[in-house]
């Protein structure tokens, strides 16, 4: 059923959890240029340059007449070390000029305002490319043509020259230079949803704390018509290091805190910082993603699986419903997984205290109730069995989990 098969795509160190708000929040991305200031779309960082377009809304604000709207420019030398250039951000080149950057990746249309399929009779037009006075697109349906295109079929029609260039989005009833109706497939709906930032908020203030007992689902089924997740909501990590600290004891009798990465580690970087918290991760919904994109396609990389839905930067921190704590761990666990990383990963203390630098910014404790929560659902009993083991990094095959039974003085239960 759509929106109801999501896949969620983390390592074994990593934890999704609620974003509720807190006082070491990044700010949030701006919706629009501020007055005076030009905003760039299509933009590219060029070797420290930015490369964009201006948007028509905001002519003459840009230095320099005779610029028109939709040109491309490159801006002067922007210094990366002070500004943050990511989209929702106005930034100041060495000339003093600042620059909005347009949200890029993402669609604005409401897919509430779109058809999403087309009216009987009418053919539809995917993947569409305008070339002049003619637009390209594989067609589906073909109810003109004598004999009809075959589906899947690639065409060109002629459109209006006055045609709105508007139409073109994807969701709409578009006619041919002869009178012939054409619907453009709502491929948009599957993309990247652009997200308002004081709508997101206004969210994250509701959010439910994790001793509620909510669960991811919970949260994407109550917001999911208001914000229309698209196919592949994307994540912003933080990374938690192996600072100790001092903390009241949360686990419930028959627990240690120090047993589980989440209880025992409260230090994290600094929110929103890419250079340590590195890319997102994500929640794929299948139900929204045509077989053809599934069926014999490796995974573009597990931070971006599917190339055309997931978005190709990195989602602001604000805008984000949920967050992934990433743990570094102990030196004995970091070292103890055996996965395509673990031989690199052997024996190299440096590695370990260069991945850690710059996670002690600020201290979180709101995961830590999730086990408590965790033992009350399904019992203690249950909850032994399922977490037999945890904390215990000896080499997989000597101990069996009767033995970590044996030596928590657990039993056996039906699970």
């Amino acid at each position: 059923r759509r929106g109801k098969t999501w896949v969620l795509l983390l390592d074994v160190d990593e934890f999704i959890a609620f974003n509720t708000i807190e006082d070491d929040d990044p700010p949030s991305p701006l919706e629009e240029a501020p007055e005076g200031v030009a905003t760039l779309k299509d933009w590219k960082v060029m070797h420290g340059r930015i490369r964009g377009r201006k948007r028509a809304q905001l002519f003459g604000l840009y230095e320099g007449e005779g610029t028109r709207n939709g040109t491309h420019i490159v801006t002067g030398a922007i210094r990366e070390s002070d500004e943050k250039i990511v989209y929702g951000n106005v930034v100041r080149d060495d000339y003093g000029t600042r620059y909005f950057l347009h949200d890029d990746s993402t669609k604005y249309q409401d897919p509430k305002k779109v058809l999403s399929q087309a009216p009987e009779g009418i053919p539809t037009l995917k993947s569409i490319q305008v070339r002049g006075p003619k637009l390209y697109g594989v067609i589906y349906n073909d109810t003109y043509d004598n004999p009809k295109k075959m589906d899947g079929e690639y065409t060109h029609i002629q459109i209006h020259p006055k045609l709105k260039r508007e139409l073109l989005k994807s969701g709409n009833i578009i006619q041919d230079s002869q009178g012939r109706k054409y619907f453009i497939e709502n491929e948009q709906l599957l993309w990247p949803p652009h997200v308002n930032a004081s709508q997101v908020l206004r969210a994250r203030k509701e959010l439910p704390a994790v001793s509620e007992g909510k669960t991811i689902l919970d949260v994407i089924e109550r917001y999911r018509h208001q914000f229309y997740f698209g196919s592949c909501l994307q994540i912003p990590r933080v990374l938690y290091g192996s600072k100790e600290s001092n903390y009241q004891p949360m686990a419930p009798t028959g627990f240690n805190d120090k047993d589980f990465v989440t209880l025992r580690y409260r230090w994290h970087a600094q929110k929103g910082n890419f250079d340590v918290n590195k890319f997102q991760k994500t929640i794929i919904d299948v139900s929204r993603v045509p077989m053809d994109h599934l069926e014999g396609e490796q995974a573009y990389n597990i931070h971006r699986p599917l190339e055309y839905f997931c978005r190709a930067d990195v989602p602001r921190f604000a805008t984000s419903l949920f967050r992934v704590n990433h743990y570094l761990d102990s030196y004995e666990a970091y070292t103890y997984r055996n996965d395509a990383r673990g031989n690199k990963r052997k024996g190299c203390m440096e590695c370990y205290l260069k991945k850690g630098n710059g996670t002690d910014f600020a201290v979180n404790d709101n995961i830590r109730p999730w086990l408590r929560s965790f033992v009350d659902e399904v019992g203690e009993a249950k909850a032994h069995v399922l977490l037999a083991g945890v904390g215990d990094f000896r080499p997989l095959g000597e101990e069996t989990l009767g033995d970590f039974m044996a030596e928590k003085g657990g039993k056996y239960v039906e699970v």
